[in-house]
């Protein structure tokens, strides 16, 4: 899943859209949208009427900006509309400008995957704009959402609920992530890093690779931490989530860029997706466990 370095990529590599104005929408897959404040269902069926509210929520809408939010893109459109995408697993946003004749990317991040033409097989949403620029939303998996809403509905949107602060905010200090964690006193660190109600858009990578800069193990419990491994925690997290910004993400396994190219935090993962390869500090071989139901990655040596 896309996490907060590779959705930020996403929203930094979409800021020339503001200013654009929709002209028409396709949606080859209704289950991925939805207009309104009401939670999806499990299933997620919808009508061509519930299209066709989608594509009114859209058209001859101009994009005002775009930020993000956790893991959420946040489109705010004129005349009062919002547009929410969570990419989730394999949701990829992929932009043609009107001067490429043609798009042939990867999909997935491997040499050995082929060349693929967009739209492909799946490209499930496309927006295009007035000036001839097109937007390819693909999806694999297809459980990405895109979400259509007014302003006066944004504060009962779930998507936007509950979330803990970010970490990357201008006023987010090192006392500040120490509050938001130890309402988990006695959680293990790796699942309380991931827990979205108590820090907003770390997962996987980016708590494995934290805690590996604050030479920290993950299954070290919230409560066992004192003032200096807070403060080693917080710069970690920064540094780590910063460098992954600089570097586009990390393309493990489909992400990629809006432009098509993908992002190289992967050369330097440290522990991350490593097991029983060597530690590039001390060489110990790289450990993989399960925390939480995820899979776990650290080094047995400089972690404590």
């Amino acid at each position: 899943m896309p996490e907060l370095p590779e959705v930020e990529t996403v929203v930094r590599g979409l800021q020339f859209l503001r200013g654009k104005r929709v002209r028409s929408v396709t949606i080859l897959k209704p289950k991925l949208v939805s207009v309104g404040p009401k939670t999806l269902s499990p299933k997620r069926v919808h009508t061509a009427r519930h299209v066709r509210a989608f594509q009114r929520a859209l058209v001859g809408r101009t994009i005002l900006g775009i930020t993000r939010r956790a893991k959420l893109i946040v489109f705010k459109l004129d005349g009062g509309g919002w547009l929410l995408v969570h990419l989730i697993m394999s949701g990829q946003i992929i932009v043609k400008r009107k001067s490429q004749r043609r798009l042939l990317i990867r999909l997935y991040n491997s040499p050995a995957a082929p060349l693929e033409e967009i739209p492909s097989k799946h490209t499930h949403i496309v927006l295009s704009f007035t000036d001839g620029t097109i937007l390819y939303y693909n999806d694999t998996r297809v459980f990405g959402t895109w979400r259509a809403v007014h302003t006066r509905d944004i504060v009962h949107i779930a998507d936007l609920q509950g979330y803990g602060p970010e970490p990357l905010g201008r006023t987010f200090t090192w006392q500040d992530l120490q509050i938001a964690l130890q309402r988990r006193p006695n959680m293990e660190l790796k699942p309380v890093l991931t827990d979205q109600t108590l820090l907003a858009g770390v997962g996987n990578i980016y708590a494995d690779e934290t805690l590996f800069t604050a030479k920290l193990r993950p299954m070290r419990v919230v409560n066992s931490l004192n003032p200096a491994d807070w403060q080693r925690l917080y710069r970690s997290l920064q540094r780590v989530l910063r460098h992954a910004i600089k570097t586009h993400g990390s393309s493990v396994g489909d992400f990629i860029r809006p432009d098509g190219q993908i992002g190289t935090f992967g050369k330097y993962h440290k522990v991350y997706d490593r097991k029983g390869k060597p530690c590039v500090v001390c060489g110990t071989p790289i450990r993989r466990i399960t925390l939480g139901g995820r899979s776990t990655h650290f080094c047995p040596s400089c972690q404590k």
